[in-house]
């Protein structure tokens, strides 16, 4: 631990101080300060990472000995801890593999504990919970999700075995892929069934998540990130000796903060909590994946910005006006990529809800062919007019009069600012005349577009 504080302590002040150097000269930073601020945030966050973890495992381990009764305590043998939480070296070898069992077995632990710390838990539970390093005491269930960059990787990966469209109903592609990924980032006190299918389920759900740049922060507090805004801004050729002029760029910042969701209640019945057969993780991940990813998705695409995110439709540009209340035009479809800076195009998509998708996809030519051509094997197309697309079922899914029916623009320049853990509790007694339990989790997070001065988002509104 003192190691990893060490560490990372010395990697913020080299943060600082490059970062102090920049705003001190009054610049933008370099290409070679911007890769090396890059490097070092992760490194950062893979430090604060390790050390939330440390700090887990040390609390489950102070947990464990405070609470273990003599008769409960396995007996040392292969694989297996004394009293004192060593392990021969010589054993550590013969320890199982985790298996996706053992993680539903010690979730299945501490949802028989939160009802009566009495209960007498099975050998299997308490073999689960030994190898997956989890305690099924604590009252809070802190459920550790992907790291940025690790996030952003299987985000990448998501898209790409889509083809940029949604698909909650497809299965596989997805899994595999943050399985992978996240895997590594060391969320041992969690079951991972439980972990993959919220990751999975919050990104599969709504468009914004795909197409937004995730940031993970370890604690809530206001963050402001700072932007500059040169483009108004050239160099002038100069006669000789004549002096030099001084000329400002616009310094400025976006703001986010950490506003808190929950899920609502879950009710779930005691037969199925008491039933380790069921997959009640991967139950559970689904349910609270699927409605904390549509209330964010929904704020993140309409949200005012005034005491709740800034949705992407009201943070994005005026673009185009449609000369009909009732019609898309494909020339307007093209004005609104004309619309953003080439400098910003490359990287550009398009969202819309599904239904456009639909209105668009039927718009035909003088001949009454298809505008938007079908690709291979007539699969839907990849892209409209070269860029891709995402489905976001949060925006307007009728060509009616006022309605933002698109967005077109840099979406990675929506930065979603999510916080630290989702937390999950377990209510036992609001329900019991239903013989239910019921499971409720929160999460902090914020959206924003951010924006230095040249608009890189822009809508399609209907007259």
């Amino acid at each position: 631990m003192k190691d990893l504080l060490e560490n990372r302590a010395k990697v913020g002040a080299e943060i600082k101080a490059l970062t102090d150097k920049i705003i001190g000269e009054s610049r933008a930073p370099t290409d070679e300060e911007r890769t090396k601020l890059d490097t070092l945030n992760e490194e950062y966050d893979a430090l604060t990472e390790q050390i939330k973890l440390r700090k887990r495992a040390e609390q489950i381990d102070a947990d464990g000995q405070e609470r273990q009764e003599p008769e409960s305590t396995p007996t040392p043998g292969p694989g297996r801890e004394d009293r004192d939480g060593r392990e021969d070296p010589q054993t550590r070898q013969d320890r199982p593999a985790v298996t996706e069992e053992h993680r539903a077995l010690a979730l299945n632990a501490w949802f028989r504990l939160q009802s009566s710390e009495d209960l007498e838990l099975t050998d299997e539970h308490k073999e689960a919970c030994q190898l997956t390093g989890f305690n099924p005491r604590q009252k809070v269930l802190h459920i550790p999700l992907a790291p940025s960059h690790r996030f952003s990787a299987a985000q990448k990966l998501y898209r790409g075995g889509f083809g940029q469209t949604y698909n909650a109903g497809a299965s596989g592609i997805q899994e595999r892929a943050l399985s992978a990924l996240v895997g590594a980032s060391g969320g041992a006190t969690v079951p991972e069934t439980l972990r993959n299918q919220l990751e999975i389920n919050m990104l599969a759900y709504g468009g914004m998540m795909q197409a937004g740049q995730i940031i993970r922060t370890a604690s809530g507090e206001q963050i402001t990130w700072p932007t500059v805004d040169d483009t108004t801004n050239s160099g002038r050729q100069l006669g000789e000796s004549a002096a030099v002029t001084a000329t400002d760029p616009s310094f400025g910042g976006v703001t986010w903060t950490a506003y808190k969701f929950s899920s609502d209640e879950i009710k779930v019945p005691t037969e199925l909590l008491e039933d380790s057969v069921f997959d009640l993780p991967g139950i559970l991940g689904e349910l609270l994946g699927i409605r904390l990813g549509r209330i964010l998705n929904s704020k993140f695409t309409t949200g005012a910005g005034a005491g709740t995110p800034k949705g992407a439709t009201i943070a994005a540009a005026a673009g185009v006006t449609t000369a009909g209340a009732t019609a898309i035009t494909w020339a307007e479809l093209t004005n609104m990529i004309h619309k953003v800076d080439p400098a910003y195009r490359a990287g550009s998509a398009w969202m819309f809800h599904d239904n456009i998708y639909l209105y668009i996809r039927k718009l035909l030519d003088a001949d009454n062919r298809p505008l938007w051509a079908d690709g291979p094997n007539s699969t839907p197309p990849g892209t409209l007019q070269g860029y891709p697309y995402f489905i976001n079922q949060d925006m307007a899914s009728t060509v009616t009069t006022t309605q933002i029916t698109a967005l077109f623009g840099r979406f990675d320049h929506y930065k979603i600012r999510m916080v630290n853990d989702i937390r999950m509790y377990r209510l036992t007694e609001r329900h019991r005349e239903n013989d239910q339990d019921a499971f409720l989790a929160f999460v902090r997070a914020d959206g924003n577009l951010l924006s230095a001065g040249t608009d890189v988002l822009y809508k399609l509104t209907q007259t």
